[in-house]
């Protein structure tokens, strides 16, 4: 009888937390309702169609993410997503930024060039092509242009990572293979808030390091004050060309896998860009 009536209490309990849930989300997620409608409509009102459409496409890509209540309510999404989660909110960051502004892009993310080398995100925007790199790790952060390793500290453990401004200019190198050389790159190298930059290289014209609750302010700034080099048209067609290497297929991302373990295992860093291995 004691077992029923608290099983029965158990149930209770789940289904209050389920509608506190239920009532936490509607509140936090944003809903279209008749005002939005007219808030939007305002702030798209002098873009293009083509370009605000776009913007809505990439703002309800960010909405349904399966990482957006682990935005929300700050939970944790467990030590081996990490790294997604990272890559969702830099995902999510330069989609908000972009809204309301008179810019077209296009984002891909998770790009296998062969099983050698993998592309967090790609954003292809008018004034340019921004390659990122998230570092969602804590602690303190060091390092320098040219050396091999960085390192990162926290207390008691010390841990070395490979320098992230070599690693993206291998990711740029093999875009360029497929894109061309005649578009402006910039190397963005994203860290999460939780970290703190010690001692690393000063941003350049075409790279930038920074922690992710700089990025809106520090991005937003760079394409203000740059030059619209590519037309949307432009825009579509190089997106076409790098799509095809984009969330490649499960056998590609088990291959490089298997290569970065085995690089790994053997004390070395992944190759950049191995010609071998480019499918063309």
């Amino acid at each position: 009888m004691l077992q029923l009536i608290l099983g029965f209490f158990v149930i209770l309990i789940i289904i209050a937390a389920v509608r506190i849930l239920d009532t936490a989300i509607s509140k936090n997620i944003p809903r279209q309702s008749r005002f939005e409608d007219d808030e939007e409509d305002e702030i798209f009102a002098d873009i293009p169609d083509k370009t605000k459409n776009n913007q809505k496409f990439y703002k309800s890509l960010a909405r349904s993410n399966r990482f957006i209540l682990n935005d929300l309510f700050n939970i944790h999404p467990g030590n081996s997503q990490l790294g997604e989660y990272g890559e969702f909110l830099t995902f999510k960051e330069i989609v908000n930024l972009s809204q309301g502004l008179d810019f077209y892009y296009k984002i891909l993310g998770n790009i296998y060039i062969g099983v050698k080398t993998e592309i967090d995100m790609v954003w292809i925007h008018e004034t340019g092509i921004y390659v990122f790199e998230s570092k969602n790790y804590s602690g303190w952060i060091f390092g320098n242009l040219n050396s091999k390793n960085w390192c990162k500290t926290m207390p008691r453990k010390k841990e070395f990572f490979y320098n992230p401004v070599k690693q993206n200019e291998g990711h740029i190198k093999a875009i360029q293979r497929i894109l061309g050389n005649n578009y402006p790159y910039y190397s963005i190298i994203v860290f999460s808030e939780r970290c703190e930059l010690k001692d690393v290289p000063e941003n350049s014209s075409d790279r930038i390091i920074l922690k992710r609750n700089s990025l809106s302010t520090v991005i937003r700034r760079k394409i203000n004050s740059s030059q619209r080099v590519l037309s949307p048209e432009q825009i579509d067609a190089l997106y076409n060309r790098l799509s095809s290497f984009n969330n490649n297929s499960v056998y590609i991302q088990q291959k490089h896998n298997d290569y970065v373990k085995m690089r790994q295992e053997q004390g070395r860093k992944p190759t950049l860009v191995d010609d071998d291995d480019l499918p063309f």
